[in-house]
């Protein structure tokens, strides 16, 4: 599987679980709870995009480039989910510990698909 192919897989696959997240949302019993995890996935998704585009664009350039580009990329990271992490719990009913739970575990999930990402893309550019 290329790097390329795996990226792709795993929008899609983000993509559709978003999707049934927020049909669960709509239907279930206890919305608030589908409501929180689907806004703990979609913020840690919006941090995936982000952390991608950074990547991407720090690639090909040489290793200084590329981990300034990496490194801003955390920064505007941090600053970006910390300020969606208030402002969804300040102004949103949500459950508070749906909402952190699924937001750490879904960002552990994207941080490793960015990991094989970027490993599988160095083992194609070395081969």
């Amino acid at each position: 599987m290329t790097s390329k192919s795996t990226l792709i897989l795993s929008i899609f696959l983000s993509f559709t679980l978003l999707t049934v997240l927020f049909i669960l949302s709509q239907f279930k019993e206890p919305q608030i709870i589908y409501k929180s995890i689907l806004l703990g996935d979609a913020s840690a998704f919006l941090n995936f995009l982000l952390g991608i585009f950074f990547i991407l664009f720090g690639v090909d350039k040489p290793p200084n480039i590329f981990l300034q580009s990496v490194f801003a990329g955390v920064l505007v990271r941090l600053v970006v989910l910390l300020t969606i992490v208030i402002l969804t719990l300040k102004f949103l009913e949500i459950n508070d510990f749906s909402y952190i739970f699924s937001l750490l575990f879904f960002y552990i999930f994207y941080v490793f698909i960015e990991v094989i990402y970027l490993i599988l893309r160095k083992r194609s550019r070395t081969q």
